[in-house]
């Protein structure tokens, strides 16, 4: 199932007018014939056989990926059209962007949820509830950027919150060992282990200087996963102490 929004439909479908005058003209059938799909599958025919109610079930039942592909190739249709007339509107910028939007989903999950194993290299994680319930809203945006830039205010507010120091340098002296860790590192191994945990902190907050003192950019679903799965992990490992 894609994650093309309504209101991406409904410019794509006021673009196309397929059942209606169409402004760019395509073998609808050869189109998808050519990505490797068949559009007269039944699964495709549930809601009708018109050309609108069969792209309309595509665009719901495949990946984003496939569902992202056809909208490029569709923008490239309009963009020749472009070339050749006299046209004002270009919609073809906006469904290319519609496409590239489309491309830049994965299925990784971000929600506080455990899942099943799978063989391919898309894997779903749990993020921490503090740090996904704080995101959320940001995330359902679309604005990867500030949900990114909010995670690491979190894990920074919550080491603050432990030592009374927001600069991981600081946070993680030894002195602060037991307040976050419960104990000194007892050998050589957990020495490692604690130092890399304020590494891992010292980076988030380089990170997020990075963000703070930068305009908002676009940033890609996927990378912004990333970026959070490294604030939950470090949330974590400051909080496993408290909840032992």
């Amino acid at each position: 199932m894609s994650n093309l929004s309504t209101a991406d439909k409904q410019y794509l479908e006021n673009a196309l007018r397929l059942d209606n005058s169409p402004l760019v003209h395509f073998d609808f059938h050869v189109f998808f014939k050519e990505l490797g799909i068949d559009i007269n599958n039944p699964k495709y025919a549930e809601e009708g056989t018109s050309k609108v109610a069969l792209m309309r079930k595509f665009w719901e039942l495949e990946s984003n990926s496939l569902v992202g592909r056809s909208i490029l190739e569709l923008a490239s249709l309009f963009r020749n059209l472009e070339l050749r007339l006299p046209i004002s509107v270009k919609f073809s910028v906006e469904i290319e962007k519609i496409g590239r939007k489309l491309m830049m989903y994965d299925d990784v999950e971000i929600k506080p949820t455990r899942s099943r194993k799978n063989n391919n290299n898309k894997l779903k994680i749990e993020l921490r509830p503090e740090i996904y319930n704080h995101v959320k809203s940001y995330l359902d945006n679309e604005d990867y950027f500030h949900a990114v830039e909010e995670g690491y205010k979190i894990v920074r507010h919550k080491l603050r919150e432990l030592t009374g120091e927001e600069q991981a340098h600081r946070a993680f002296n030894e002195q602060n060992y037991d307040i976050i860790f419960g104990h000194q590192p007892r050998n050589p191994i957990e020495r490692n282990f604690f130092e890399g945990i304020k590494f891992l902190n010292m980076a988030i907050q380089n990170f997020r200087n990075e963000k703070a003192h930068d305009i908002a950019k676009p940033l890609s679903r996927n990378l912004a996963i990333h970026y959070l799965a490294l604030t939950s992990l470090a949330y974590d490992l400051i909080m496993r102490n408290k909840e032992d």
